[in-house]
Parts: structure tokens; sequence; C-alpha cells
């Protein structure tokens, strides 16, 4: 590591109750991609849609405040795959052996595009982990700019200048690769974006190295009413009287100053909402929960929600009562995944697809009897 490099928090930043915010902004957060690919929100557009503004941003700065460079290159990006490729690829994998017997169709294409990874190419029940992918790349991009170029050591304005730029750069360059003809051998193929969704990394990686630059006040957030009542006023407004929609699966980037204001106002809310709910014992203990299991939701939450809707909608026709199917979805597509949660723990094969290596407790279980043994072997000789 280069001289005066350091991407971790000082020790008294990190103590408890100074970052639970954080771990229940990250509930708050998957409960809203929740929300948005729930039936639910199809019976109320005018309270989901202009979350939309926010609601990636949001998950991307929290991804960002804990981004660290400080590992050699081959381990990091060995860590990163750890954590966000080996679910990825199981969870696809299985589910493309499903569709491969159950049909037998197109199963050459879906094999292509679960290596492509991303939304578009990604079977509609699975679309969520589009972001495991692209957060790999993201993570990779972000290590490069720290690691080899030093950005870190840049003073904050000029930092701020080149997310600017990366914006910029990154709305120009949206649709350069969506759906766009290319000419290949002398046949005509329409790219879905490029692999790993990394035609949208500019836009992303300004508000995932946002996060990192901010940690620290991030950290130590407390919410000022003034400030609040402000970002919500201004929040309400962008709603109301401007196009601003985030959609980056869809390379959905419309009225980006608004947009950005928007994702500012909206993140401060939610901060300041985590804030409060970390002062309330059961609310703080449910995001807690959400927030931890943020992986299992993102996963699982989309063809639990479908399911459970299918299932129960079936016959009902007046909408009173659909709304109410869709509610109970929305919330079996929240807490189901912590239920998937609980069994991985507790099973030694599938906790070691799930959770990263060295965090696994079987395995470091397993890793502490190995060294024992050898160190008693070794004292007897």
């Amino acid at each position: 590591m280069w001289p005066g490099r350091e991407s971790t928090l000082n020790k008294k930043d990190v103590v408890r109750g100074r970052v639970e915010h954080i771990d229940i902004a990250r509930g708050i957060s998957i409960a809203l991609v929740a929300l948005f690919h729930s039936d639910l929100a199809f019976f109320i557009p005018a309270v989901v849609e202009p979350m939309s503004v926010f609601r990636m941003p949001l998950f991307l700065v929290l991804s960002g405040v804990f981004f660290s460079w400080s590992r050699p290159p081959g381990e990091f990006l060995l860590k990163k795959a750890d954590a966000l490729l080996k679910p990825y690829f199981f969870v696809l994998f299985i589910a493309w052996i499903f569709y491969y017997v159950s049909d037998g169709e197109a199963w050459l294409w879906k094999l292509k595009g679960m290596f492509y990874g991303n939304g578009i190419t990604i079977q509609w029940e699975w679309v969520t982990l589009w972001f495991l992918t692209h957060l790999f790349a993201l993570y990779a991009s972000s290590y490069v700019l720290f690691y080899f170029l030093r950005f870190d050591r840049l003073g904050r304005g000029f930092q701020l200048l080149v997310l600017l730029l990366f914006m910029i750069a990154g709305i120009f360059l949206l649709d350069v690769f969506w759906y766009k003809p290319l000419h290949v051998f002398g046949r005509i193929i329409e790219l879905p974006g490029l692999p790993f969704s990394t035609d949208i990394i500019l836009i992303s990686s300004c508000y995932f190295i946002l996060g990192s630059i901010l940690r620290r006040n991030i950290v130590a957030f407390k919410p000022d009413f003034r400030v609040l009542l402000v970002a919500t006023i201004v929040f309400v407004l962008i709603a109301i009287f401007t196009d601003a929609t985030v959609n980056l699966n869809d390379r959905i980037y419309t009225d980006p100053v608004y947009a950005f204001v928007g994702a500012a106002a909206g993140i401060y809310g939610v901060l300041a909402l985590s804030w409060w709910c970390a002062q309330v014992n059961w609310l703080r203990a449910f995001f807690l929960q959400l927030g931890k299991a943020s992986l299992f939701i993102m996963i699982f939450h989309v063809i639990i929600g479908y399911w459970v809707y299918t299932l129960l909608s079936e016959n009902v026709v007046d909408k009173p009562s659909l709304v109410f199917i869709a509610v109970v979805a929305f919330i079996f597509s929240v807490l189901l995944p912590l239920v998937v949660k609980r069994i991985v723990e507790r099973n030694t094969l599938l906790s070691l697809v799930f959770f990263p290596l060295k965090s696994n407790r079987q395995l470091r279980h397993a890793l502490r009897v190995h060294r024992r043994a050898k160190a008693y072997a070794v004292v007897q000789k």
C-alpha cells in the first residue's frame, strides 16, 4: 500500500451505534427495491415511481461507504468475486438447469445471457441479479481509480470535478450500446448494453465514489430538521413538476440535474429515517435484519412476490382484494428471504456458496481444527 493511503475508517468511527443507521438504511433501501418490483407498484405508481430518482443512487452510495482499496489487486478481485459473483452464478446456473429440464428451449442463449450478466440477458424472474455483476465491475473500476491512479490524493474539489465529468460523459454515452445495430462477420446484432452493464459504469461510479468520499459524514450522520424539511420540499417539487427518472437497468436517466438533486434529497431523507429508526428498538431490529439479508432479498424477492401474487390472485377481479393480495405478496417477498438466509446459515454447503469464504463459520472452524492438528503433529515430532 502506498504511503498515506488509508481507506478504512478510524475505529472510533465504527463503534456500534455509529454505523447502525447505515445498516438500517440498507434495509430500507432493499425494501424499496422489492416494492418497485412488486405488483403493489402497479396500484400505487404515484408513490413508487418518484422514488426511482434515489432508490438506485441510495444503494450505490451505501455500497461505496465502506469501499476499501488497501488489499493487493489479486486478493481484492478474488474477495469481490467470492462475495458477488459466486452466489450470482450459482443461483442462475441452478435456474438454468431447471429451465432446460422443463422446456429445453433457447438453452444456449440463456447460458450466454448468464455470462453476459446484465438485466436484459438474465431470465426476468432473476433480473435483479444484474446488480451483482455490475457491482463487481464497479468495485473493480473504482479500485483501479484509487489504487493505481491515486484518486484519493486529489483535493476534494478536483475529486468532485472528476465525478461531474463522469456523470456528463455517462449520460451522453448512456444509449450508445443500448440495442444499437452492430455488424459482425456480415451479420447484424443488437447489443443489449455491455457485459456486466459496464456501459452505465460512469454514472453508477459517480454515486458509488461519492459514498466513499463522504463516508465520514455519512457515518457521523445526525439529521437536521431544517435540512430535512428543505430536502422533502425539493423532492416533492421535483416529483411533481419534472420528468426526472432513474432506471439504470433500462438505461433511463432523464432530467439529469433534477434527478441528481432529487437523489441527494431522497438519500438525506432515508438517512434521517434510518437514524430515527435506530432510536426505536423494534424498528431498529427489523431493518437491521433486512439490511443483513439484503443479498437474499435482492436474489429472491421477485420470484417469491410473483408466485405468491399469482397463487392468491387466481379468479380474483375486484381491485380492493387485488391490492390487499399485492400487499401480502410484497410482505412475503421481503420476509421469506430472511427464512432462506437462516436455512443457508445452518447448511454447510449452501453457506459456502452464498457467504464469503472468510466469513464462513464452518470453514473457519475447519481451518482452526486443521491448524491445531498440524501444530500437534509438529510437537509430536
